[in-house]
């Protein structure tokens, strides 16, 4: 095996949790050229397994799957409301989420009750809690800063977006499933 170009750069990122993507240039490059087997070999005998995601990025497995990180129910949280916002504003949600640029001053996260009340059960109660909770999905990859209060979602935000959407797919299947035959 010639040698791997950024192999320790890689393996520090991904290590601590971070997704690589078209934006984390050049290690994204390295990653996605032929030689992708090189580097899972690499780290195999490390213990870790890296994945190559169908929608190009690339991350390290958890080595503990049944361990949730602390962070993980207020990004799930976060990313229902964000959700669900654009749903009610009759939004495409993936284009919505993926396809422009957010303010932290006008997420709607505050703007009902239900939400608010959603945040708090998840220990997040005001704006700074929002803050922590991008400065999160920036640590992992997920997320780029364009300025002090501005930012847009990365590629890699897709692991927790296809997650939301599968499980509002579940609950309406089994919605529609629990009502009563209404032709009878």
């Amino acid at each position: 095996m010639t040698a791997l170009p950024h192999v320790r750069q890689i393996f520090e990122r991904l290590s601590r949790g971070t997704h690589l993507s078209s934006d984390d240039e050049p290690f994204f490059s390295a990653l996605s050229s032929t030689s992708f087997e090189d580097y899972a070999e690499y780290f195999a005998p490390l213990g870790f397994e890296l994945i190559r995601h169908e929608r190009e990025f690339f991350y390290f497995a958890p080595t503990d799957p049944e361990k949730v990180p602390d962070t993980l129910p207020r990004i799930a949280v976060f990313s229902y409301i964000l959700i669900d916002h654009a749903a009610n504003q009759g939004e495409l949600i993936e284009d919505f989420i993926l396809g422009r640029n957010f303010l932290v001053s006008a997420l709607p996260h505050f703007s009902l009750d239900r939400y608010a009340a959603l945040l708090r059960q998840v220990d997040v109660h005001d704006v700074a809690d929002l803050e922590l909770i991008l400065k999160n999905l920036e640590r992992l990859g997920w997320l780029k800063w364009l300025g002090i209060d501005e930012f847009r979602f990365l590629r890699p935000f897709h692991r927790v977006f296809d997650k939301c959407l599968e499980l509002s797919t579940q609950v309406a299947s089994t919605t529609d499933a629990e009502r009563p035959d209404s032709s009878d």
